[in-house]
């Protein structure tokens, strides 16, 4: 019977590592999902070998891959190139192929500080795993490719999140602040095209419904503003009724209506249904 390591079905993030032994040189090429420093190894004749001479060894991290096929493929050109089943100075039974064998994986796991050194000296000097690569995703270092949108846009359609989900990352983004944001953005103007399409997707927005309404309706009744907020709403703003006539309301009564601002009584003058309104009265005078 072929035994079936039901943990290897996923794959996790992987570091490819070099262990030496200081004392009598033989090397080990394996692979982990944890801690490469503190992870032993797990060959046969590797761990027969540090038992009988001692834990006394230099780790190298060759690499670390979040893609399988790439944590294969350079598993598998390091064991040929460099002979490690063949040659006498490795303790390797069979070729590395970054996938197999191991201990349960885990995703996520703590290193102390000593360990996360260690790691950034190992990888200064080589080339970032993203170099020249434009537009990668996460766990993938190709950019996604426009059948895999396709196919994860189709997935996604008809999707509803449920009220948890939605409670949970209102709760993470609530307060956030991002002036880094607000700086890059600042002085941007919109081309036209994207003017237009602003524009017609405002002239192509639904009516809202008599229970959207309703529920408008209700949550500004409930609504507490702040001593700042009422400051901000004292005064007046000039509008436009549905008449088309030009007014001053109390900013208190243009912020209580509710609904589809089309079915407002009054809008804002410089506003798109403000000028509509204006245009049907001029048109009407003539």
């Amino acid at each position: 019977m072929i035994g079936i390591n039901i943990y290897m079905k996923n794959f996790y993030p992987t570091y490819l590592y070099v262990k030496t032994h200081n004392i009598t040189g033989l090397k080990y090429f394996g692979k982990t999902t944890g801690d490469p420093f503190k992870y032993r190894g797990s060959g046969k004749r590797w761990l027969a070998h540090i038992k009988k001479n001692g834990y006394n060894v230099t780790t190298e991290v060759l690499g670390y891959f979040e893609n399988e096929i790439e944590c294969t493929k350079a598993a598998l050109n390091f064991s040929k190139i460099n002979q490690i089943v063949e040659s006498t100075d490795w303790a390797n039974m069979i070729d590395e192929n970054g996938v197999d064998g191991g201990a349960i994986p885990r995703k996520y796991f703590s290193m102390t500080e000593e360990t996360k050194k260690k790691l950034s000296n190992s990888l200064t000097g080589k080339p970032a795993w993203n170099k020249g690569i434009t537009n990668p995703t996460s766990g993938n270092r190709l950019p996604r490719t426009s059948e895999q949108k396709l196919k994860i846009s189709n997935s996604l359609k008809g999707r509803k999140r449920s009220a948890e989900s939605i409670s949970k990352t209102a709760n993470a983004l609530r307060g956030r602040k991002r002036p880094e944001v607000g700086e890059k953005l600042k002085g941007r103007k919109k081309s036209p095209e994207t003017i237009q399409k602003m524009k017609l997707a405002q002239q192509n927005k639904p009516p809202v419904s008599e229970d959207t309404k309703e529920k408008i309706s209700k949550a500004r009744k409930n609504q507490i503003f702040t001593e700042a907020t009422k400051k901000k709403l004292s005064g007046k703003v000039i509008v436009v009724d549905k008449n088309g006539n030009i007014k001053k309301i109390p900013k208190e009564e243009y912020y209580s209506q509710t609904g589809d601002k089309s079915d407002w009584e009054y809008v804002a003058h410089n506003s798109s249904i403000g000028k509509l309104r204006l245009n049907k009265q001029l048109t009407s005078l003539v």
